[in-house]
């Protein structure tokens, strides 16, 4: 995949961050922890890339265990 085939689920702290990608890791969607790019000066310093495709998806599953993104940012 290409980098504009991704987003970066921003979230507002890191214990938000870890726990989102508890619940990724028993899910089926692949997934990357990196650093939040410095062009989006927002968050905890962390975010989780998935594929675009996944989006909807991991944001439904997220959500039903109250845990919400600040944001989600293509990564181009």
């Amino acid at each position: 995949m290409t980098s504009s085939e991704h987003v970066a689920l921003v979230f507002s702290s890191v214990h938000q961050t870890l726990e989102a990608e508890d619940l990724l890791n028993s899910g089926s969607w692949p997934f990357v922890l990196i650093p939040v790019p410095p062009s989006i000066n927002q968050g905890c310093g962390l975010a989780i890339q998935i594929a675009c495709s996944d989006q909807q998806g991991v944001e439904a599953y997220l959500e039903q265990h109250d845990i919400l993104p600040l944001k989600a940012v293509p990564m181009n």
